[in-house]
């Protein structure tokens, strides 16, 4: 029989965000892979700092490399577009400059933003 060689198993992919030591209670996170062809994935930030990473389907996250963007709330507004309240308060911050390896099964990684 023929081994098949490079078919891991997805990964899971959990943790907490934070930002000069906060946690970070709103927005979402994207994990875009570094190889093409492979799925990104979503995750949205808890009132508590925590996320857990999603893909099309469901399926996990395919073992690899991947750069990370914080996506902050949207600023909400009036039927006129105007904004409405205090701005997001991490609407100035980003995701690392390094990316972050995903491995087969579960993955706890924590996201510390940047301030742009």
């Amino acid at each position: 029989m023929a081994a098949f060689v490079g078919c891991g198993a997805n990964g899971t992919v959990t943790g907490m965000v934070t930002a000069n030591g906060e946690a970070v209670d709103s927005g979402s996170l994207v994990f875009q892979p570094i190889e093409t062809g492979v799925k990104p994935a979503i995750g949205y930030i808890g009132n508590d700092g925590t996320y857990a990473m999603r893909t099309a389907g469901d399926e996990g996250l395919t073992p690899g490399e991947y750069r990370v963007l914080y996506m902050p709330p949207d600023q909400r507004e009036d039927e006129n577009g105007r904004p409405i309240g205090k701005p997001p308060k991490w609407r100035s911050y980003q995701g690392p400059a390094e990316t972050v390896n995903v491995v087969s099964y579960e993955n706890t990684i924590p996201v510390e933003l940047e301030k742009r």
